[in-house]
């Protein structure tokens, strides 16, 4: 086995990592996470609205609705596929030219949405426009988060991995609140005949200025050491070149170690399970199920997230301080014990109550599983294919596991008559998945990676 071979030692931080340095990586991986988040939570709130009445034809009726979030199927589908695809260049170019690829994909497949003309104008062409663009949306957002938590990974120094990882998130989740602010913004501000034909344009178009913001910033930035350093071992013939074909370069990094990859396509089980429950299967059940108002479901919502931007670097700085190891089990065990609970204070009807239940399974169920496997995932897999195996484990479990998780939350509480245990019942399952994942693997890491990363302690070494 691969995994079992010993790697000569890594060599210590190189004096060109320095504070600086470290920043502009951090800036420019999360410009690109802040878009990602932004314009796929564009396209979750005016499907409904918008897309069906305006894409389809006119007298389609309840098939346009499912044909609207048969596009939104679509985004996610394309996401490993992206993942496999981008994942094996960024082992063979380079971190960097993934980063600026999946921006550019994003940013042009959302002002491309911005400018798609209605059906009453194209016809046909409109929807098999819109789903181009949703393939190439999904395409670009499948490598976009696992090669910016590999290059932040590997271009921030040692002692704060966990702290300066955990603003990629951050920036996801500011990303979220601003497409939610800015489409609650403008249907307010507007009529619904000038927000059904214009209004609803101008967040993707704005998408434009935020990809070009993100691209500028990502240009500014070198590679990242540790890939440098691979790049040079494979001058020197002690690393073998990557593989070109994508699905060879997933199966070699599996071939190195089935149990981490296995591992990889568990671990986010638990916070993606969680998060989408209270956020995507949450929006309707607090309204549908509970009667919220919309006005008090968005309340919840933004509350829960906006909670999610500040506990997310304290999580963070426990990963530096206690082991990124004993973060993901606090948030794993977390979530096994609000899961029930969160259910029995939704169906009290109490807006406070609820705000609170949603704000701590979303602060201790996502957010420290979340900020952990930052530092975790990359762990388990070396540096000459580690964007392969991360990248594809990691969107093989999102098109499997986590896309699939509000369809699933639905069925299963109509088939309890509108009851929740089942669903509570599932997050405990996905979070037991993710410890699960955490006893099977085996971090590629040395004893000088773990002697010198705070974040790294008790993984383990190779």
């Amino acid at each position: 086995m691969l995994n079992e071979e010993i790697a000569p030692p890594s060599t210590p931080e190189a004096p060109t990592l320095s504070k600086a340095r470290s920043f502009r990586a951090i800036g420019a991986a999360t410009a690109g996470t802040f878009i990602e988040w932004y314009e796929y939570g564009l396209y979750t709130f005016v499907a409904g609205l918008v897309i069906a009445p305006l894409f389809f034809p006119s007298g389609a009726g309840p098939v346009a609705i499912l044909a609207t979030f048969g596009t939104f199927a679509v985004g996610f589908a394309a996401r490993p596929i992206g993942g496999i695809v981008l994942g094996a260049a960024g082992d063979r170019w380079g971190r960097r030219p993934v980063l600026i690829f999946s921006i550019i994909l994003m940013g042009v497949a959302t002002t491309g949405m911005g400018l798609l003309p209605p059906f009453a104008v194209i016809g046909i062409w409109a929807p098999i426009l819109l789903v181009l663009l949703r393939l190439m949306q999904g395409f670009g957002a499948g490598a976009e988060l696992a090669s910016a938590m590999i290059y932040v990974n590997e271009s921030t120094r040692r002692k704060a991995k966990g702290y300066h990882s955990s603003f990629l998130l951050v920036g996801s989740m500011l990303g979220a609140i601003l497409s939610l602010l800015m489409f609650t913004g403008l249907s307010a501000a507007l009529t619904p005949d000038d927000f059904t034909a214009w209004g609803w344009r101008v967040p993707f178009l704005f998408g434009a200025v935020l990809t070009v913001i993100g691209l500028l910033l990502r240009r500014k930035v070198g590679e990242s050491p540790e890939f440098e350093k691979v790049q040079r071992e494979r001058q020197a013939g002690l690393v073998p070149e990557a593989r070109k074909n994508p699905l060879v370069a997933m199966g070699h990094a599996f071939r190195a170690s089935p149990r981490n990859f296995i591992a990889g396509f568990l671990m986010p089980s638990g916070l993606n399970v969680t998060g989408f429950v209270a956020q995507a299967f949450g929006i309707s059940y607090l309204s549908g199920q509970i009667g919220l108002s919309a006005d008090q479901t968005l309340l919840t919502i933004l509350v829960m997230m906006g909670i999610g931007v500040l506990v997310l670097p304290l999580w963070g700085r426990l990963s530096d301080r206690f082991g990124a190891k004993i973060v993901l089990y606090v948030g794993a065990i977390g979530g096994i014990i609000l899961a029930f609970p969160y259910f029995m204070a939704l169906q009290t009807g109490n807006l406070p109550l609820i705000i609170i239940a949603s704000v701590l399974i979303w602060a201790v169920g996502w957010a420290a599983g979340n900020a952990a496997q930052l530092i975790i995932l990359p762990a388990m897999f070396r540096t000459e294919y580690r964007s392969s195996g991360l990248t594809s484990s990691r969107e093989l479990q999102g098109a499997l596991v986590a896309g699939p998780t509000p369809l699933i939350a639905t069925a299963l509480v109509l088939a309890l008559g509108g009851q929740p245990w089942l669903v509570a019942g599932m997050i405990v399952l996905a979070q037991v998945m993710t410890i699960v994942a955490m006893l099977i693997a085996r971090p590629t890491l040395t004893a000088d990676e773990v002697d010198s990363v705070p974040a790294h302690r008790g993984l383990g070494i190779r």
